[in-house]
């Protein structure tokens, strides 16, 4: 008689993960992994959901998934968590498709906006889950590295798993046939069957503009934190048009230094002077 290897099933691990950055492309690929009996939660609206987080099912569940969209969710030495992070500026363009289901405006300033705002959360998400001591604990997966060398990052994500000598053979299977799908226009579009494939290219974007995107890149400060320093010092929120480049200042002691000395600081104190 010839026994198997026994084989451990999975630990339950806490999918923690910046939305659009391929949380539910991982999830596809750990299923194709390990088979049907690999149970996954997408916690947002998912029938029999314990909605809870961590999960209460633990151990019925192997793997679920959350945003932590209020900051709220706890980081907990004794359970496993894998995040996923993506550079913002593709990860904006993804999401701002998904504002316009819910009635955005479809221009380029109202991107820019959408893209101001979402910054906030966006370095949250950053500061909380990928740059903390916490997150060095973790297992943290960029977007960029999971389609840059999918092998790679599926070893690495299913060591989370504590499968730590995975089958290449089922490695592969499961990077070249998996679901993928297309975010454009208000839409997710399916693509069965399509594997791995190359990331966004956000100079396609049809509201793409060089000049803006390389606000993108830099940006630093959250609007709120340079309006703060508008209205305490000008009384006046800062000038949308302007918005972007003020948040690629380095810090906001360098917006309060460049307010103070402006002609409109000035003036507004000669005003209140003369009141």
């Amino acid at each position: 008689m010839r026994f198997l290897p026994l084989r451990k099933r999975p630990a339950y691990v806490m999918g923690v993960s910046w939305p659009r950055s391929g949380h539910h492309l991982l999830a596809r690929l750990l299923r194709l992994y390990y088979g049907a009996t690999f149970t996954y939660c997408g916690f947002y609206g998912q029938a029999n959901c314990c909605g809870q987080a961590p999960c209460a099912r633990a151990g019925d569940i192997r793997y679920s998934k959350n945003h932590d969209f209020d900051g709220a969710l706890p980081q907990d030495a004794g359970h496993r968590y894998l995040i996923q992070t993506r550079a913002f500026a593709p990860s904006v363009v993804s999401n701002f498709e998904l504002y316009l289901r819910e009635g955005g405006t479809d221009d380029m300033a109202s991107f820019a906006r959408f893209a101001s705002a979402q910054f906030t959360a966006w370095r949250a998400f950053q500061d909380k889950w990928v740059t903390s001591d916490f997150a060095s604990t973790q297992t943290v997966i960029p977007y960029e590295a999971l389609i840059r060398d999918p092998m790679v990052a599926l070893r690495y994500a299913l060591g989370c798993f504590d499968d730590t000598a995975p089958n290449p053979e089922r490695l592969h299977a499961a990077i070249a046939q998996v679901d993928g799908e297309e975010v454009a226009h208000r839409r997710i579009r399916p693509r069965p069957g399509t594997g791995v494939h190359p990331p966004r290219d956000v100079t396609q974007f049809r509201h793409y503009d060089a000049r803006l995107f390389g606000y993108l890149d830099k940006l630093r400060l959250t609007r709120q934190e340079v309006n703060e320093m508008f209205r305490r010092h000008l009384g006046r929120d800062a000038s949308e048009a302007n918005m972007l480049a003020l948040q690629t200042t380095p810090s906001v002691e360098a917006v309060e230094r460049m307010i103070l000395g402006s002609s409109e600081y000035a003036a507004r104190g000669r005003k209140l002077r003369a009141v």
